[in-house]
């Protein structure tokens, strides 16, 4: 009997879990796969809904939890938290004795797993590696991708960079962003069905009218600026009341200055005046990819402004440094911190209206192209050495 390759795959948010979810569904179906999970981070905090629960609706195993947040937001919380989450992820491996551990991205809690499988001995394969941005992402990505054996870079450029780094061109599989797989297919909703649903999280009196269109903002710190996001994120709660449009705001991920910004948008809504700004924690992945659809534009930082919104030619007003590097289409445009230009910009992507989309990190398919890989990787080549 062939023994069936024990695959672990490591979420640590709502974000990454979307990338992941297509490669767990097809190693899911597999006989000879037996997958594994580490559910961690945000995924196990009420205050981002306990997404855990995602995870089991969805059909997949819940190998094991661990909590490794330390409370605070600040850089050395933050510092603290890698090192607890490496002491964890290295009990998570003991107990569930992987032959692969699959990470994805740039999360501070990746490169702690990274470190506990490496001095483990075990084969790692990294999803979205090559990437260049802003903030401590950037140092983390390219830390991971060389703790790791196997790649799957989401663009052609991530894989001349990562060759770059010196990793063999033997490992490195250009598949395109598996979360591409679950954009594609993602059910479309129409206005009117998805201002239902938007309308049931709404906790105040108020009621959220999208029909006439939208701004969608999701704007998270940026740790190398740390100090900074309360600023940053008044400035930009302030262009959006000045825009006089509907505006859909989501909470900031965990990150060393995510209070701050948070506390932000506390003080903003006890305003007597708040136009019509809305506050959410959390969106399930088919609602938010809807609203990215129909939002007239999207603001912010957050990388799916990048990568995401160009599928649906969604203009996106992207601020500040965060994403500075990345792959971008026509339907970006970048602004400064200040409320002036960011309203300014709004009202350009406003007059502009929706672009042409573009397929810039893949057509689809990538989570049965790396699951394919996967199977077969031979995983016996633990040692590595670099290759210039």
């Amino acid at each position: 009997m062939i023994k069936k390759k024990r695959i672990c795959v490591v979420t640590t948010n709502r974000a990454d879990y979307v990338k992941l979810k297509s490669v767990l569904e097809f190693l899911s179906k597999d006989p000879d796969v037996e997958l594994l999970t580490i559910i961690t981070g945000s995924h196990l905090l009420r205050n981002y809904d306990n997404t855990v629960d995602l995870i089991r609706s969805d059909g997949f195993p819940v190998s094991y939890t661990t909590y490794i947040e330390v409370d605070g937001r600040i850089p050395v919380t933050m510092a603290k938290s890698a090192g607890l989450a490496t002491s964890e992820f290295a009990t998570a491996f003991h107990n569930l004795n992987p032959d692969i551990v699959v990470l994805h991205g740039d999360r501070f809690e990746m490169l702690a797993a990274a470190v506990a499988a490496s001095l483990m001995n075990l084969f790692i394969v990294h999803i979205e590696g090559g990437e260049i941005t802003g903030t401590i992402d950037e140092h983390i990505r390219h830390a991971v991708t060389k703790l790791a054996h196997c790649h799957f870079p989401a663009t052609r450029q991530a894989k001349i960079n990562i060759l770059k780094l010196g990793e063999k061109p033997e490992n490195v599989f250009c598949a395109g962003c598996p979360g591409v797989d679950n954009l594609l297919k993602a059910p479309h909703m129409s206005l009117e069905k998805l201002e239902e649903q938007v309308n049931k999280s709404v906790k105040e009196k108020k009621r959220v009218n999208i029909q006439n269109g939208f701004l969608l903002c999701v704007q998270h710190p940026v740790t190398t600026e740390y100090g900074q996001g309360a600023v940053h994120m008044k400035e930009t709660l302030e262009a959006l009341l000045k825009s006089g449009k509907e505006a859909i705001v989501l909470w900031p991920n965990i990150d060393a200055g995510a209070d701050d910004i948070s506390q932000t948008i506390r003080v903003f809504l006890l305003r007597s005046e708040v136009g019509k700004v809305t506050v959410f924690r959390n969106f399930i992945p088919d609602i938010f990819l809807n609203l990215l659809r129909h939002a007239s534009v999207m603001v912010g930082n957050s990388s799916s402004g990048i990568r995401e919104a160009g599928y649906f030619g969604t203009p996106v007003v992207n601020i500040g440094t965060r994403q500075d590097g990345r792959i971008r289409g026509k339907n970006v445009i970048n602004a400064g911190y200040s409320r002036d230009e960011i309203f300014s910009v709004i009202q350009k992507q406003l007059k502009h209206g929706r672009y042409k989309p573009e397929r810039l990190y893949g057509k689809g398919g990538a989570g049965k192209k790396i699951a394919r890989v996967l199977k077969s990787v031979d995983i016996s080549a633990i040692q590595k050495q670099l290759s210039y």
